[in-house]
């Protein structure tokens, strides 16, 4: 093979390569939808209706909670260089009050299903 024709030949080799690549793009993202279709194949489903009123509820849950109360909070002082008082760290303390209100809310909305109730259903 002389010059031209090698040159040839790698063109066409990448070429080629481009589109296996393009392809094997393609092929992981469909692996990705089928491993999350076999994920999801198992979990409950919701309509439409009820996802959205599940949204509501959890929207006005955390809407309703109290963040202003400095209890929900551990907070760290310092000193600086000016001998100004600065907040150096602040962390929320209160997700347990906050999932807790969640959680009534939810349940508020959804009857819950004793599992002997589930397998009979399926």
């Amino acid at each position: 093979m002389d010059k031209v024709e090698l040159n040839k030949e790698i063109e066409k080799l990448k070429v080629s390569l481009e589109a296996h690549e393009e392809q094997v793009k393609d092929l992981q993202h469909d692996l990705k939808t089928a491993k999350q279709r076999l994920e999801d194949v198992d979990k409950p489903k919701l309509t439409n209706k009820q996802f959205d009123a599940l949204h509501r509820v959890i929207e006005t849950s955390v809407e309703n909670f109290n963040f202003n109360e400095a209890d929900c909070y551990n907070v760290e002082l310092s000193i600086d260089y000016d001998n100004k008082v600065e907040l150096s760290h602040i962390e929320f303390e209160s997700h347990a009050d906050l999932y807790e209100q969640i959680t009534h809310d939810v349940e508020k909305l959804f009857g819950v299903a004793d599992e002997a109730e589930d397998t009979v259903s399926e």
